[in-house]
């Protein structure tokens, strides 16, 4: 009798301490039978929503849920119990003083020696600080991206401002081309006999110029358009040439030689074009605009392409005063300007720009004078996700 009665305060004794574990875990914690109805809450869990067990029975629980996460709650929770497989959930509960506040459910069910579901534990954790921390964060990286994207769109816009000479001249001479043709094929058509062979000609040559002319709108129109980001596969070598000829009147002006070594047979990258074509924008007018101090026939512009291991490497060089070895790594700083009337904000956005494709942008020293700009991308298939 005495080892039975021993026997019995110590069970009572473990049974005790295992209602203090559990009336202790700082979350809900709950059971239910095989068939979803609750059977046990703890003390945590009824103080929370200040209610008795008896109201949580036959789906009572269901009215404390937020209204637009019932559905989702009902849908996963029997899907559980019909199938036996853990329950996670994420939803709103409404707490004793009214308000909803997150959290996030999980259930595991016990089974016996047959596999037979014989009980279902599980536990609720209040996580909705945590989730306004996340929906905040969120809301900011949304802030700080669409800042971004005006940032980068101010600053096109600022770049094509400064070619508006050469977008005018660009434009102005497909043009002109048009207007003398049409005037030639009017005479074609007025001579005795007509000549229709040279009016066809005259007008073949018409739309040509149309073409062209339309061509170098619809380039100015795409970089300064606003718009999401995208992820096309990009022809580089294309993107560039674009963009030569955009500059190719603000180069003549400032008397630099332009040239290419433009690899062939290179993957495309992945990338916005547009974006991608706006870095190259600001590193060909830096690069022109800083060879305004060195005389005349020593400015030589080179833009080159190549294969590398770690991508495709994009080369910006001219040769100009260059950068001082402390000022190389600045230059990419926002605000940081060696020019008087510049913002420098120019190549802290390529910088983003660059790093957002997953790729790097760098300067370093010319030999025997200027500063190189480089950036590599990635091909289009290992930059994919």
């Amino acid at each position: 009798m005495e080892d039975r009665k021993r026997a019995e305060d110590a069970l009572r004794e473990s049974e005790y301490r295992l209602r203090q574990i559990i009336e202790t875990v700082p979350g809900l914690l709950w059971s239910l039978a095989p068939d979803g109805e609750p059977t046990y809450f703890n003390q945590r869990f009824l103080d929370y929503f200040g209610k008795p067990f008896e109201d949580f029975k036959h789906g009572g629980w269901l009215a404390l849920i937020h209204p637009d996460d019932v559905p989702e709650t009902e849908r996963t929770f029997s899907h559980a119990i019909q199938t036996g497989s853990s329950y996670q959930g994420v939803l709103r509960f409404r707490r004793a003083d009214g308000e909803y506040r997150w959290h996030e459910g999980r259930g595991e069910p016990l089974r016996d020696r047959q596999g037979n579901i014989v009980q279902w534990y599980g536990l609720s954790v209040d996580i909705d600080e945590a989730k306004k921390a996340e929906d905040r964060l969120r809301r900011s990286e949304s802030y700080l991206a669409e800042a971004q994207l005006e940032l980068a769109h101010a600053n096109r816009v600022a770049t094509m401002g400064q070619l508006t000479a050469s977008i005018t001249h660009e434009v102005n001479q497909p043009i002109t081309a048009a207007v003398t043709y049409a005037l030639a094929a009017r005479r074609f058509l007025s001579a005795k006999p007509p000549n229709f062979r040279e009016v066809d000609e005259a007008l073949s040559l018409i739309v040509k110029e149309g073409n062209r002319a339309g061509e170098v709108v619809g380039r100015v129109r795409a970089l300064i358009k606003k718009a999401p980001a995208r992820k096309d596969a990009v022809e580089i070598n294309d993107a560039i040439l674009e963009v030569i000829a955009l500059t190719r009147r603000e180069a003549a002006n400032n008397s630099v030689s332009v040239r290419t070594q433009l690899a062939e047979g290179l993957p495309r990258v992945q990338g916005d074009r547009v974006q991608l074509q706006q870095v190259l924008l600001n590193l060909i007018i830096n690069a022109i605009e800083a060879m305004r101090e060195i005389d005349e026939e020593e400015r030589e512009l080179l833009i080159g392409t190549r294969n590398e291991p770690e991508g495709v490497s994009v080369e910006v060089r001219d040769s100009g005063p260059g950068f001082a070895s402390a000022a190389l790594e600045r230059a990419f700083e926002a605000f940081y300007t060696t020019k008087s009337d510049g913002l420098g904000l120019g190549l802290s956005i390529c910088r983003s720009i660059i790093e957002a494709h997953n790729g790097r942008l760098w300067a370093s020293p010319n030999v025997p004078r200027g500063a190189i700009f480089r950036f590599t991308m990635l091909p289009h298939s290992a930059a994919a996700p």
